[in-house]
């Protein structure tokens, strides 16, 4: 990976939708060099896949929420993929963290309505693994995915 490489990652995490031909534009190299390139950081797992950012505001799941979760277990991660597949209504998970430090696992979760996070709060200590919970609600986003919001 040289510094082309870095430069068409970072065009294409600041706009997922460039053409080869763009950023063949931007960056003075052919567009098949860029096609090549593309594809073997592709091929390569570097680039995982595109998506599209959405402004949750002007969506139902206008509220998102930071939980900082205790665990006790013994299979971390089978732990976390319980509660990343919980199915709650109105509740949509959007990451989840491994921390060092007090807390073990921070989720970032969009919910319609508080009553919509308690819910995914009852659910979520009914696994004894689960010791402790803290929530913090998000008032606004300033830098989120490469995307400013300021």
């Amino acid at each position: 990976m040289d510094d082309v490489d870095l430069r068409i990652l970072e065009l294409l995490e600041e706009n997922g939708r460039l053409s080869h031909e763009e950023i063949s534009k931007i960056l003075h190299i052919s567009r098949p060099a860029v096609h090549q390139r593309v594809g073997k950081l592709e091929k390569n797992g570097v680039i995982k896949g595109y998506r599209s950012i959405i402004d949750w505001r002007l969506m139902e799941q206008k509220i998102k929420v930071l939980i900082f979760v205790k665990a006790r277990c013994q299979n971390f991660k089978e732990m976390a993929g319980k509660i990343v597949e919980l199915q709650v209504p109105n509740v949509k998970i959007v990451e989840c963290q491994r921390l060092a430090g007090e807390w073990c696992m921070m989720l970032k979760v969009r919910v319609n309505a508080p009553e919509d996070l308690t819910n995914l709060i009852d659910e979520m200590v009914k696994h004894e693994e689960v010791l402790e919970t803290s929530t913090t609600f998000i008032l606004s986003t300033m830098y989120e995915d490469g995307w400013k919001e300021i």
